[in-house]
């Protein structure tokens, strides 16, 4: 399977999307952490060691810039769900971040990550 056994992190505060991404996760075989609907709650999930990481790119608190910036100082694989795009900051500092923009199935959100943390 896509994820097996492989822990993604969840931050997203719609419940309808992140129940749908939690549940195309464990569909593919893997552990869903969260979903976290605000920064902080993200910040505190990565400390149970998430081998991937699907965010929204606002959440209830703000953008997710601050949990993004964690990822990728601990090399986590991420990818920015989102209508918006990604935060200016984000852009300006980590321009590689992959972004599926929504409506976009939840099927392509989980091969984008899967294919991101096999390549690590």
């Amino acid at each position: 399977a896509m994820l097996s056994g492989k822990r993604i992190l969840v931050a997203e505060d719609s419940e309808w999307i992140a129940a749908g991404l939690v549940d195309a996760i464990i569909g593919c075989d893997g552990i869903a952490l969260g979903p976290a609907q605000t920064t902080t709650a993200a910040l505190a999930l990565i400390l149970e060691l998430p081998d991937g990481a699907i965010l929204d790119a606002n959440l209830l608190d703000g953008p997710i810039t601050p949990v993004a910036r964690a990822l990728c100082d601990k090399s986590v694989p991420l990818v920015i769900f989102t209508g918006l795009g990604l935060p200016s900051d984000l852009q300006r500092s980590h321009p590689d971040i992959a972004v599926i923009l929504k409506p976009s199935p939840y099927e392509t959100v989980i091969r984008a990550i899967a294919a991101h943390i096999h390549e690590r």
